[in-house]
């Protein structure tokens, strides 16, 4: 991008009431992007057909045995009777079958549904159904859970693709969806959202949105073909599909995917000088940081550069214990699965700042009567994107209401910004506590705890009581810290105003985590409405 990746906000823009702000211009990097983003890995085999691109245990491919797969499966996904408008189910954990079946989806111009083989086989049912699949892919070779739900459907076949893969049998029934050449409007990958806080949508991203995502993070990282990326999130999701895959197959880099992350796994590959970069939730590094003191072990690491987080609010001591432990500055970012990135940083945060809005990003903030507030002033997040979703499939009621006029979409999240152009997510719209008139936004909350000497993780729900709502907090002791409840209530009282306090602090021993790492909250508001 010409060098210039961040654009400050300037200071006209964010005192001009009811001005969208903008990140800069990113059209000089979506000139740069393919129509599909498989054709990233086509071109990197061509030029480097030796570089390392995939690791995944004691097995690894390099570009040009990753593309070679991707033809190997082309051709079986065509035999397999799979069209161009398909959607096609991979259940799969992180491993080297689902790669070369996701890149060669891409270039039938079908649709991959990845699906994380953890999930109850409902869960996964009800994807499938709902997606109306053509087929179902289970990588049984990576994954022992995929096994079992093979062993719930009616295979019809096996097929290889570095590995067996259990093949479901053709339904004749689906309908292929449009395709275009265009690709800001072909839907490359339906992912479905984590449904911490509902049932599940399933969001349909383009290709555009997809190479927008790991393109901006190489560039804005600098990400060369000599880094090296650990990746524990899941290739269903956004973070481990997105931001690091992509970006490694844009810099020509390679990726480790991890299977089963456990803090030993991740302590070796450091050990090992593996890895040159992390990007992952804060609990896995909470994790690791547990095991590490634990077990009295270094993480510094000669080749390590750079650790960075998302996908979860920033704790500011959790942030100073990985800069500590690591030796090097952590990055933050910020973006949902309906568009991402809206805001990273460079290298390191000073505070819990998500970043700085990325080339081609434009927002707003809005109060609560629907008009922009002034600058730093609090509002819900709309934004503008190149990586915008194209809606929620087969759900134009939820698109709806989250697609505004004008292009933009509401975010639920509430937010500031500095004049520097830092963005702070504040709170959740749907977390939103209301008590006594006053709104309290749990992540402010869920901060001051967690500063508190021996806590692990602290998550604040609401519970409604007559005619006015409550704050509950769970907190989670690191491993042999006993909590003082007494003395931790008059240290938040201290910290927070009167209406901000809980009601109520919870111990619990292991705070409940969904499948994408965040804090399972719906379970925590179960437990309290109980």
């Amino acid at each position: 991008m010409g060098g210039q990746v961040i654009a400050r906000v300037s200071r006209r823009e964010l005192d001009g009431h009811r001005h969208a702000m903008s990140g800069g211009d990113a059209t000089s990097l979506l000139e740069r992007l393919p129509d599909r983003f498989s054709q990233v890995v086509y071109g990197r085999a061509l030029r480097d057909p030796y570089g390392l691109a995939l690791r995944c245990g004691t097995r690894s491919l390099s570009y040009g045995q990753l593309w070679h797969a991707t033809q190997d499966a082309v051709a079986k996904l065509q035999a397999l009777d799979v069209r161009a408008g398909d959607r096609v189910l991979l259940v799969a954990e992180n491993g080297l079958q689902i790669v070369p079946l996701v890149l060669a989806i891409s270039e039938l111009d079908a649709w991959a549904v990845p699906v994380n083989a953890r999930m109850s086989v409902r869960e996964v049912g009800t994807i499938r159904l709902f997606s109306t699949c053509r087929r179902a892919l289970y990588c049984i070779h990576d994954s022992e859970a995929a096994v079992l739900h093979a062993s719930a459907d009616n295979i019809d076949r096996n097929i290889s693709i570095l590995g067996r893969v259990a093949v479901s049998k053709l339904d004749k029934t689906t309908k292929a969806e449009p395709v275009f050449p265009d690709k800001t409007r072909q839907t490359a990958v339906l992912v479905f959202t984590s449904g911490t806080t509902g049932e599940p949508k399933g969001v349909m991203v383009s290709h555009q949105a997809l190479l927008y995502m790991g393109a901006n993070m190489a560039e804005l990282r600098k990400v060369t073909s000599d880094d090296a990326s650990y990746n524990a999130s899941p290739l269903s999701h956004a973070i481990g599909l997105g931001t690091v895959l992509m970006t490694a197959f844009w810099a020509g880099a390679s990726v480790e995917l991890v299977t089963r992350f456990t803090p030993q796994h991740f302590v070796e590959a450091l050990r090992d000088e593996r890895i040159t970069a992390v990007t992952a939730v804060p609990t896995l590094f909470s994790r690791i940081l547990e095991y590490a003191d634990r077990e009295r072990l270094s993480l510094r690491s000669r080749r390590l550069r750079f650790v960075a987080t998302a996908g979860a609010p920033l704790n500011l001591a959790l942030k100073a214990q990985v800069e500590e432990a690591f030796g090097v500055g952590m990055g933050n970012s910020y973006g949902m699965t309906e568009c991402n990135p809206i805001a990273r940083s460079a290298g390191r945060v000073e505070t819990n700042e998500v970043g700085e809005l990325q080339p081609g990003i434009e927002i707003r903030l809005l109060g609560e009567d629907g008009n922009d507030v002034s600058a730093e002033e609090k509002g819900e997040l709309w934004v503008r994107s190149p990586s915008l979703m194209l809606g929620y499939y087969r759900n134009e009621a939820a698109t709806q209401a989250a697609l505004r006029e004008g292009g933009w979409l509401a975010t639920g999240d509430i937010a500031r910004i500095r004049p520097n152009g830092q963005l702070f997510i504040v709170g959740r719209l749907k977390d939103l506590i209301i008590r006594s008139g006053f709104n309290v936004y749990p992540a402010e909350v869920e901060s001051v705890i967690s500063q508190y000497p021996g806590i692990a993780q602290a998550a604040v729900v609401g519970r409604e009581v007559s005619g006015n709502e409550e704050v509950v907090a769970f907190v989670q002791p690191t491993p042999g810290a006993a909590v003082d409840l007494e003395d931790l209530s008059r240290w938040v009282s201290d910290r927070l105003a009167p209406y901000k306090r809980p009601s109520e602090i919870i111990v619990h021993p292991e705070l409940p985590i969904g499948p994408t790492g965040k804090i399972f909250k719906l379970r925590l508001r179960q437990l309290v409405a109980g």
